[in-house]
This record gives structure tokens, sequence and C-alpha cells, in this order.
């Protein structure tokens, strides 16, 4: 199969923002230093996905969801979501964050729990392949 088939079969959900990461990256240092740390590893390890695999539908830098969990794994993906929701929570009782900033945060969550639910949809592919 050549390089370029290969790619065919990567879909639009099977890509990661890069800049959703940088952004996670920045909002969690002073709030989960941890994860944090976990994401600039990732970043500076990371490459980006090859321009036929975006089939040209995306302007910024993408990673293939499979890299980005590779690096950081199923578990820390979870935690991620769960620390920007607790970010989120807090800033929604003490109303310290104007609505754009909200909004950005709601998208991230969204970002990193659309990872997550693609983690569990292709472990149980995998599972049922073997079955």
């Amino acid at each position: 199969m050549s390089r370029n088939t290969y790619y065919m079969y990567y879909q639009s959900h099977d890509m990661f923002s890069r800049q959703v990461m940088e952004l996670t990256f920045r909002l969690l240092r002073n709030n989960n230093p941890e994860l944090s740390f976990a994401l600039k590893k990732a970043l500076d390890h990371i490459r980006l996905a090859p321009q036929e695999a975006t089939l040209g539908n995306y302007a910024g830098e993408m990673l293939l969801n499979a890299d980005v969990v590779d690096l950081l794994g199923a578990e820390t993906v979870g935690r991620i979501v769960a620390a920007l929701t607790a970010i989120g929570n807090q800033a929604r009782a003490r109303k310290n964050l104007p609505p754009q900033h909200i909004k950005v945060l709601r998208e991230l969550i969204e970002d990193w729990a659309l990872l997550a639910e693609w983690i569990l949809l292709h472990s149980t592919a995998e599972k049922s392949a073997y079955h």
C-alpha cells in the first residue's frame, strides 16, 4: 500500500490539534504542574500528522490521535479532562472568568473529551476483533 493510500483511511476524528495541546499546557501550568509537564514532554516529542493525513481540511498543525495517546496514555487524557472540568467549575462558582475564556475552556474540554471517546471506541474495536 502506498504511503498516500495509507493516510486516506484517517478521518477528521482521528486528528487532534497541536494548538489544543499547547493551550492546555499553558492553562494547566499553574493549576496542575504534573499534567502540564506531561503535555510539555509530549509536545517536545510528538510528530505532526503528514499533510496527506489531514486531506487539506485543517489550517493548523494536526496530530494523529494514536500518537497523542501513545505519548500521554489514556489515563492522562482522562486526568486532563477532569482537571479542565475542575477549572471550569471553579471559575463558574467564582464568576471570575470572562465569557470568552469560558467558551475557550469549554471547547478545550470538548476536544479532550472527544479524544477520550476515541480511545474508548478504539479499545473496544480492538477487543472485539480478538473475540
